[in-house]
């Protein structure tokens, strides 16, 4: 067999392992956080079929492209039922996609270069949650990384085909995840163009530069026009406004914000990547007799060029960074193999790290169990059997400490156990103190034996309304009173379900609930709600 097809099988193994981490354990479980609103996109396409944008309470939504929600309808279709998995599956493909991309991008030059790369992908926390819920940055990520993957294999093979081939990369980056998504990955091709050669970066960099903004301006346009042919004119206005002018204008956090993130959240990957990158500053003029050497450059600007660029905007969230992972980790694990000077300390820090994980974990195990068991938000998970896996992990790690290969082996035993948390303690215990299905099934029942509309108070649509939605299996209608608004309680339609959180009670002032008493009280996402039936 020959290197191109071992590699080949290679990445086809990464990438199924990845999905397997990505996907397995999850079925029909309660989204959490924003996916509660992917929810219900995926369940009103599902009723009502395909649409140019996802829609909420049966209204078209401004915020994103309908192409996310597509991909996740087509597998709902395919499972018969518009569940979790099928909305989670786009984003773990793509997220396991890159991660198989970043190992064929590097085992040509280094196998355990590669394996070291994608490990240190997977052990990033906010990657690996992310890739187990909807998340359109890590299928931006994937676009960015087959851009790279493109450009660099087409310079080496002579293919001006995969050069070509990043430009309806811009375009599907749009389609996915607006503005931002072509800007990113034509930010990573601009990028990678200009650490090229000398005589030629400058007119490649112009021409990539120039066909990135002709493509926006020609995708901006028509997604306006399909924006106008979905809700008109004014749903037009709120596309522009909340994909472009709401993202530059609002108010949120510092300069320095994922810079922070980078101590948690994009550990050990970020730290490692700068870190790296400033020691071997003195080589990089090497990098024209150095090919692993211009490929962590390249890479590195291109992390660099997504980490800076978007901590210029006020408005953030952490995981609009993702799209930087795999590249800052292929520069982190080049690093740590290639370590000298003081770097040596950092990989030692790392390998002592890595290998007390196992045990580590198993300290966070008892302290999350005794501080969720006393509010009930202890899964059913048996401790004998966790701890146990752990200490095995433990003991391999152990074992592996004196064996060739100590980075990748200590990083994949990491990995599992690492892995092994979030599925069985923290993902169970977040559908557990987060649950909604209690609470709707509850409201539910009471409308069921006294139909009539329902009705929030002062409880935002896009989030509070969400998360009682996504659990109907139909559609609904409900009725919004604002703060200002609570004078319209008395001219509703009777019987009607009101509900209202618990610490807005002074709102029912003077309204026909004030001395009402509630018909149910419960517990919405972790949130205390009064539900009255207002006669």
């Amino acid at each position: 067999m020959d290197h191109r097809n071992r590699f080949r099988l290679e990445s086809l193994g990464i990438f199924l392992f990845a999905l397997m981490l990505f996907t397995l354990g999850i079925w029909d479980q309660q989204p959490q956080g924003f996916d509660g609103r992917w929810a219900l996109f995926l369940q009103e396409m599902y009723r009502h079929g395909a649409s140019l944008f996802p829609t909420t309470y049966g209204q078209p939504y401004a915020d994103y492209p309908g192409t996310a929600t597509f991909f996740s309808y087509l597998f709902a279709r395919l499972f018969g039922a518009p569940n979790h998995l099928a909305n989670v599956l786009p984003t773990a493909l793509a997220s396991a996609g890159g991660v198989a991309l970043i190992y064929r991008l590097l085992a040509p030059s280094s196998r355990q270069w590669a394996l070291l790369s994608v490990l240190l992908t997977l052990l990033t926390t906010q990657l690996l949650e992310k890739s187990r819920s909807v998340c359109l940055d890590q299928m931006v990520a994937l676009l960015c990384v087959g851009s790279f993957y493109l450009l660099h294999t087409g310079e080496r093979l002579g293919s001006r085909f995969r050069q070509l081939a990043v430009f309806p990369l811009f375009v599907l980056g749009f389609a996915i995840r607006g503005p931002l998504g072509l800007i990113e990955v034509c930010g990573v091709v601009c990028v990678y163009w200009a650490l090229g050669k000398p005589g030629e970066r400058v007119r490649q960099v112009l021409v990539h530069g120039v066909i990135g903004l002709i493509l926006l301006a020609m995708c901006w346009w028509l997604l306006m026009k399909l924006a106008r042919l979905s809700g008109g004119d004014g749903f037009a206005a709120e596309v522009f406004r909340m994909q472009v002018g709401g993202r530059l204008d609002e108010s949120g956090e510092p300069f320095y914000f994922y810079f922070q993130l980078s101590l948690y959240r994009y550990f050990p990957v970020v730290p490692l990547a700068l870190a790296t990158l400033f020691a071997l500053r003195h080589r990089w003029s090497a990098r024209w007799a150095n090919d692993d050497m211009q490929l962590v450059v390249r890479l590195g600007a291109c992390g660099l060029m997504i980490l800076l660029g978007l901590s210029v905007p006020h408005f953030k969230r952490a995981y609009y960074i993702l799209p930087m992972v795999p590249m800052f980790a292929a520069v982190a694990a080049y690093g740590l193999l290639q370590a000298q000077g003081w770097l040596i300390g950092v990989r030692r820090c790392y390998e002592v790290l890595v290998a007390a994980l196992p045990t580590l974990c198993v300290v966070v195990v008892f302290v999350c169990r005794h501080t969720w068991q006393k509010h009930g938000y202890w899964p059913d998970v048996s401790l004998p059997l966790l701890t146990g896996a752990l200490l095995v992990l433990q003991v391999a790690a152990l074992i592996s400490w004196r064996r060739p290969l100590r980075l990748v082996w200590l990083s994949l035993i990491a990995l599992l156990g690492q892995w092994l948390l979030l599925v069985s303690v923290v993902e169970p215990a977040k559908d557990l103190q987060f649950d909604t299905r209690h609470f709707v099934g509850q409201v539910e029942a009471l409308r069921a034996a006294r139909p009539g509309p329902l009705v929030f108070v002062n409880l935002g649509r896009d989030t509070w309304a969400v998360r009682y939605m996504m659990n109907l299996d139909h559609d609904e209608q409900p009725l919004f009173v604002g703060r200002d608004q609570v004078q319209r309680l008395a001219t509703l339609p009777r019987p009607a379900w009101v509900i209202v959180a618990r610490k807005e009670t002074a709102l029912l002032k003077q309204t026909p609930l004030e001395h009402l008493a509630p018909a149910f009280n419960g517990r919405l996402n972790d949130n205390p709600l009064m539900v009255f039936l207002l006669e």
